[in-house]
């Protein structure tokens, strides 16, 4: 029942995100747009799409120095290849890239799941901070902008969301409630332990919190903030190399690309298969904001997200069925 639950809610998810991209693109004239694709500068797209790699390399390295900070070694190309697989996974199932490339990479380097999955949530904490201080630069230098944009009628919503992150009240309320957590576990501490049921989960969460220690072991702790703001760098110049081969943004300043980046990876934590629909919406209302053509702006979001989104599903998809393969083979071998 679980699972049927699981799969309808991940049904509901792609369905809103398909019908969010079917009102975008219901008008668009497919002559143009075929006209359009003829038109790009192909140099600047394979670009675009190189530093988009060269950013899952660096992700994958950083990846790397925590799993090695934990005490385990791995293979730095599967390393890879299950960071290509985190990436075709969450085009399908939203989240779930992380769980796959965690259960690959355990498969094939073994080390513990739970130990990489803590891993995976430091990594995604310093994401989140970095993400947070992006906002705060665009909200200090494009405050006029922001209140333009979400001035639009059907924009307040977007903007009550993100208020409400960013109030006192929500992170209060994690706070209380993690604390709260921390302290019932450790007062029952010794009762759970004794439990005999209990026991499987208290080694995964020893397992989880080495994971999470890594952070704090780290032997080039510089090295690692390095590679997180280049991985950040990378995303950035992906959408910058991307402006250059369609002829409508071409001439996108740096300012402008920075809000465009932020406003769309605010959009990526929509909990739909890579952005599909929310993702477009926001490049394309941004863009209209700073003078391209409502057209303009959502063929372009159709063909970056279309090229980015193309390059994950055919490696990933190759990556996975590598580390399948690999995963198998060791596993016959320790029969």
């Amino acid at each position: 029942m679980k699972k049927l639950i699981n799969i309808l809610k991940y049904l509901l998810f792609l369905a809103i995100g398909v019908a969010i991209f079917y009102y975008i693109y219901k008008e668009i004239d497919i002559q143009t747009l075929k006209a359009q694709i003829w038109n790009l500068n192909w140099w600047w797209l394979g670009l675009s799409l190189m530093i988009e790699l060269s950013s899952h390399v660096f992700r994958a390295a950083r990846w790397d120095m925590l799993i090695n900070a934990a005490g385990y070694k791995s293979n730095s190309f599967r390393t890879f290849c299950s960071v290509l697989s985190m990436y075709f996974t969450n085009l399908i199932i939203p989240r779930g890239g992380e769980i796959v490339r965690c259960t690959a990479l355990s498969r094939t380097e073994g080390v513990p799941f739970a130990v990489l999955f803590g891993t995976v949530v430091v990594e995604r904490t310093i994401d989140t901070l970095l993400m947070f201080i992006l906002l705060a630069v665009v909200v200090l230098f494009q405050l006029d902008f922001l209140k333009t944009f979400f001035a639009i009628p059907g924009h307040e919503g977007m903007l009550d969301k993100i208020n409400f992150l960013f109030s006192p009240w929500f992170w209060i309320i994690c706070g209380v409630l993690g604390i709260s957590a921390i302290v019932i576990i450790w007062k029952f501490r010794l009762r759970l332990a004794q439990m005999r049921l209990m026991q499987p989960i208290i080694g995964l969460l020893e397992k989880f919190w080495e994971g999470i220690k890594t952070i704090v072991k780290l032997d080039k702790p510089i090295l690692f903030i390095i590679h997180s703001v280049v991985i950040y760098i990378a995303y950035f110049l992906v959408l910058v190399t991307a402006f250059k081969c369609f002829v409508p943004t071409q001439s996108v300043t740096l300012g402008t690309a920075i809000t465009v980046f932020t406003m769309g990876s605010l959009a990526m934590l929509a909990p739909v298969q890579g952005g599909i629909g929310p993702w477009h919406f926001m490049v394309y209302e941004t863009l209209a904001l700073y003078g391209i053509a409502l057209d303009d702006g959502k063929i372009f979001a159709l063909i970056e997200h279309t090229a980015n989104n193309g390059l994950c599903l055919i490696l990933g998809a190759v990556g996975l069925v590598y580390l399948t393969i690999i995963g198998k083979k060791k596993a016959n071998n320790e029969k």
